[in-house]
């Protein structure tokens, strides 16, 4: 382990990093006999954490891996974090089958339980520093990310997280491991954006209820404007994510003026991160060229005269809260939408 972590790293795996469709069997049979070098990645996504892993002077990142996908495709998907030059300090998978074989179907189809209790475990064995998240809108990675937050602040009582669990349908041995886990959890509230990816497309305005801290992103130029937003990153990242989705993934200067407007459209920036951004670019023109950042010719000019031509006309305000959401309110709405779109869930829910 470096010496020094400056910044965690903890990602999901499928539609996070990887477009995977697992929704049916068959979905689930082509991904498990899908070769690494054909498995595709969400656009953005290798740049986005070859940026972030980049060592600095103020220290190395911490980068883990927590996926539902099962333990028998790790063999794979190694290979796959290998071509891309993705180095995971941990990378962690669901025993699917184990948990078949003992008929606990519940465990399947779930995620709270499985993932909070990796979180909890992953943290408590790990470096201390700021933590960023990444997940996607295929499972119950907003709320299971936003507990674990509010966990890590200290506003989650053993009583209330009893009943979360209880309400989830979390399996009491599994409960029981993550309430021995909280009762020894550090509490520094050191855990900052959760990203989740709308790779089914879900309203944005269904995270609402989690505050500002969970950002839903179409794409990972978003999620690199929001980090530069918050001094995470420099410009020269977010320019070299666009760059690549540009490249390799047919994106257009409307797409990337649109993603960045509706940022703004939603608060998760204000109407100034257009000056910022701006600025940003002026600085970075004034430097020497960067071989790792191609983009089209006019492509700065272009770019803002298209997002301030979109922008909202009111300047508002990012949003101010303090949480914690209603969790219980939250999983009997969830489970009330799922069951009148849904019916019964089957195995892989």
């Amino acid at each position: 382990m470096p010496t020094t972590i400056r910044h965690i790293y903890r990602w999901d795996l499928d539609k996070t990093y990887l477009r995977t469709e697992f929704e049916t069997i068959r979905g689930l049979v082509r991904a498990a006999l899908q070769k690494p070098e054909e498995k595709v990645n969400v656009p953005g996504v290798v740049e986005l954490l070859e940026e972030l892993s980049r060592p600095t002077d103020d220290g190395d990142v911490y980068l883990t891996f927590i996926s539902g996908s099962p333990t028998q495709m790790r063999a794979k998907l190694e290979r796959k974090f290998e071509i891309d030059g993705i180095e995971p300090d941990v990378f962690i998978l669901k025993p699917t089958l184990k948990n078949l074989l003992k008929g606990r179907f519940r465990a399947v189809r779930g995620q709270v339980g499985y993932k909070l209790d990796t979180l909890l475990r992953v943290r408590e064995e790990g470096p201390e520093a700021p933590e960023t998240l990444f997940g996607d809108d295929a499972e119950q990675d907003a709320f299971i990310y936003s507990l674990y937050a509010d966990m890590a602040a200290g506003k989650i009582d053993r009583d209330l997280l009893f009943e979360i669990l209880d309400e989830a349908g979390v399996y009491s041995r599994t409960r029981a491991s993550i309430l021995e886990q909280a009762a020894r959890m550090r509490v520094d509230d050191n855990v900052g954006r959760v990203f989740i990816h709308l790779d089914y497309n879900t309203a944005p305005g269904r995270f609402w209820v989690y505050g500002p801290r969970v950002v839903p992103i179409s794409n990972y130029f978003q999620a690199a404007l929001v980090l530069y937003s918050d001094g995470v990153l420099s410009l020269r990242p977010v320019l070299r994510v666009a760059s690549g989705m540009i490249d390799r993934d047919r994106y257009g200067v409307p797409e990337l003026a649109n993603s960045f407007q509706d940022l703004i459209r939603r608060r998760h920036l204000d109407a100034t991160a257009i000056d910022r951004f701006e600025e940003g670019i002026r600085r970075f023109q004034a430097t020497p060229q960067d071989a790792g950042v191609v983009l089209p010719e006019g492509f700065f000019e272009r770019l803002l005269s298209r997002v301030r031509a979109l922008a909202p006309r009111r300047t508002a305000a990012v949003r101010q809260w303090e949480g914690p959401p209603d969790y219980i309110a939250v999983l009997k709405a969830d489970r009330k939408l799922r069951d009148q779109l849904d019916g019964e869930p089957g195995l892989f829910g």
